[in-house]
């Protein structure tokens, strides 16, 4: 059986969270830390599923619905304007895909 107090590693990273959420301007990554620093005390006490939890206590909703749920909150807030945003769908049109170059493999590194 695991103890309920977290080591001394556990409580340095969680001390490193708790002081980049406290210093972080935008509100999304500190819910990120926050995020973080539930998910790795969750680990720390044992839990299977540490994120899962963290995920639920902080945004609501389980972390395949956070998207979607991204998505609702931003055509409730621009309305009809949010095709002007984001076209048809429900992201920036992405950039045309391209070749990427590559290089022959030096005879001394192939395999």
């Amino acid at each position: 059986m695991q103890s309920s107090a977290p080591s001394h590693l556990t409580q340095r990273i969680l001390s490193r969270l708790e002081t980049a959420e406290a210093s972080e301007p935008n509100a999304h990554l500190r819910d990120d830390y926050r995020i973080a620093w539930i998910t790795v005390l969750n680990a720390s006490r044992g839990d299977l599923r540490p994120a899962l939890g963290a995920t639920i206590t902080v945004l609501g909703c389980h972390p395949d619905q956070v998207w979607a749920n991204i998505v609702r909150q931003r055509q409730y807030l621009l309305g009809r304007e949010f095709e002007k945003f984001y076209g048809e769908g429900c992201c920036p049109p992405k950039k045309p895909a391209r070749s990427v170059a590559t290089f022959p493999l030096r005879a001394d590194r192939a395999a």
